[in-house]
Parts: structure tokens; sequence; C-alpha cells
């Protein structure tokens, strides 16, 4: 007959069948519990489309392959033909000036705006969250609405006009379109900047502030040797992401001027568009793809070594 004990599971007496986990067991558990998730989600929308991408870039890629599934190994052959036409190394150039430009100028200037928020004067409440709102627009739209005002007739023009200034077609001119481009991508990013820099220099101690003021350091000296140092963390990590992102703008140039004109605002993620989207050759399209990434990972190692080399110079 069956103990009522065991029959009814009373704390402190051990149901047969039931086997129960260590408390190391349980941990091991819940660790890949929360580990599968992430790998899973890591090797789907990571390691599968650079792995398809690399193979890509070595096959002779057609829309024909999507049907019979073949797809000629070529190996280098891609990487050799993008290299050899004289557009690659102007997007090459372009995509570089438009990162290195851009991303300076975001930090610079956001950071002055953030600095500026941190100040007391009409409409500092309500302003930061209105200038999130370019942020907030798509890619598409704010092209969109830069180019109608960049154009021949459009609202910069007229107030150049009234104002006295020459005006120009900017984004129809070789010399200017290129400057116009990174006004705009600055512009749009530029709020994402000042909202996170603000919110990192609320975190910077206002006791060592004070102190420094106290001791005569001026605003350079503050900014350079308290408020820098302090947020250069949260720095690092929006320099890498808007490198990144940058590099790989596509939408912003496509809708603005196609890489015109004669190619003087194309980028290396604007010819791996054309290649697979209009042109239907997703083998270059690849290549191109993993050109740019190999200049990310370039950037990101430079990028890398320069922090650890200010972290070992602060020890």
């Amino acid at each position: 007959m069956t103990s009522p004990s065991v029959a009814t599971g009373r704390p402190g007496v051990r149901t047969p069948g039931r086997p129960r986990l260590s408390l190391a067991g349980r941990r091991r558990a819940e660790l890949w519990a929360f580990l599968v998730p992430a790998i899973a989600f890591f090797a789907l929308f990571f390691l599968f489309p650079l792995g398809y991408g690399v193979f890509m870039s070595t096959t002779e890629f057609t829309t024909g392959t999507f049907i019979t599934g073949r797809a000629p190994f070529v190996g280098l052959q891609n990487f050799a033909d993008i290299l050899a036409a004289p557009v690659t190394g102007r997007a090459i150039a372009n995509t570089l000036v438009i990162t290195v430009v851009a991303v300076t100028s975001e930090l610079v200037l956001g950071l002055a705006l953030a600095l500026l928020f941190t100040r007391r004067f009409p409409g500092s409440r309500w302003l930061p969250a209105l200038i999130l709102i370019p942020w907030l627009l798509p890619a598409v739209v704010v092209a969109t609405i830069w180019k109608s005002l960049l154009s021949g007739g459009g609202a910069v023009n007229d107030v150049l006009e009234t104002l006295g200034l020459p005006t120009e077609a900017w984004l129809a001119n070789p010399a200017t379109a290129l400057p116009a481009v990174i006004v705009v991508a600055v512009w749009a990013s530029l709020p994402y900047w000042s909202t996170i820099l603000s919110a990192a220099l609320k975190q910077v101690p206002a006791e060592q502030l004070e102190a420094a003021q106290l001791d005569g350091a001026g605003a350079w000296q503050r900014l350079r040797s308290i408020i820098v140092p302090a947020i250069w963390p949260v720095i690092s990590v929006l320099v890498i992401m808007s490198v990144v992102y940058t590099l790989l703008i596509v939408d912003l140039v496509l809708v603005l001027t196609a890489g015109g004109p004669a190619n003087s605002t194309v980028t290396l993620g604007l010819l791996s568009y054309r290649s697979a989207f209009q042109e239907f050759k997703f083998g270059p399209g690849g290549a191109y793809g993993m050109l740019l990434l190999g200049i990310s990972f370039v950037f990101a190692i430079v990028y890398t070594l320069l922090s650890m080399r200010k972290e070992r110079s602060e020890r």
C-alpha cells in the first residue's frame, strides 16, 4: 500500500520518478535558456547572410540561379572585375570622405548641442525634443525633402538670393553634390548624437566641474580633462555605430543624387545596390558588399587599437 506522504508529495519526501536538478545544473539550464535564442538569432541574421554573401561574391550568381540553383564558381574574378572598374576607386574615396567628415562633424556638433542643452535658456526644455524630428523621419523622406530644398529653384537658393549671395544647383554640380550629401547626412544624424550625449553629460560629476572652475580651469580645460574622459565610453560606442551606418549609406544617396552627377557622389553601397538590384549581377554586387565589409573591419580594428592605447595611457 502506498504511503500517504509519498502519494501526496509532501515537502521533504522524495517523489519517485522525478529527479531534481542540482543548483549547478539549474544554473547551466538557465544559462543555455538565455544563450540559445541569442545564438540562433546571431546565426540566422548575421552568420547566414554573411556566408551567403561570400558565396555569391565567388560565383556567377544571376537571376537564373534562383530557378536552376546553379551558380558556377569563379573564385576571385568578381573582385578582380570590380577593382578594375574606374568607378570603384571613386566610390571608395567618396565612401571614406563621407564617413570621416560626417562622423567627425556629428561628434563635434552633437557634443556642442549637448553642452548647450545643459544650460538654461528660453526653449531649453522643449528644444531637445523638437530636434528629434529629423532623426525620426525615414531616410527616404529626409532625402526627398532636401532634394527639393537644394534644387535650382529650391528654398535654399531663395534664401541665398534674398541675402544677395550666389545661388547654385547644389545636387547637379559635381563640385557641390558631395558636400551637399554630407550636410544632409549630418543633419539627419545630429539629433541622435545630441540626445545620447546629453544623457551622458548628466553622469559627469558636478563636484569635479565646480572644483576645476574654482581652481581656475577654463571651459576648454574642463571639457578636455573632465567631460570628455567621463563620457568617453559613450563616445566610443557612438563613433563605431555611426561609422558602420555611414559606410553602408545607400538610401540617402540614391534618392538625393543616384550617385551623380558624373559619379561624383557614388558610394560602395550604391554600387552594390546597382549591381544586384538594377543590373541583376549578384556576384559583383556581393563582391562590393564584401569589400565594404573589409573596410568596416579596418575601421573597427584601428579604432579598437586607439582605444586600447588611450586606456593604457590613463592607467
